[in-house]
């Protein structure tokens, strides 16, 4: 149980840090970056999570506007 409890922390932090690099970057840079992962990445592969943040940070980007 230890284990699984420092994995999901690790993972928490992780996701964390990726969703604030993507903040970060600007819309011409998340735009590039949803083209070059391609419109249908594996389920449950790390390129699906990222697809799905990037398109995330753009939706709250324009529901702003």
């Amino acid at each position: 149980m230890k284990i699984v409890a420092e994995l999901l922390t690790r993972l928490d932090d992780t996701m964390r840090a990726v969703k604030g690099h993507l903040a970060e970057m600007d819309t011409e840079q998340l735009d590039a970056l949803v083209s070059l992962l391609g419109p249908r990445p594996s389920i449950g592969s790390a390129e699906m999570v990222l697809t799905i943040l990037a398109l995330r940070e753009i939706e709250a980007r324009n529901r702003k506007k």
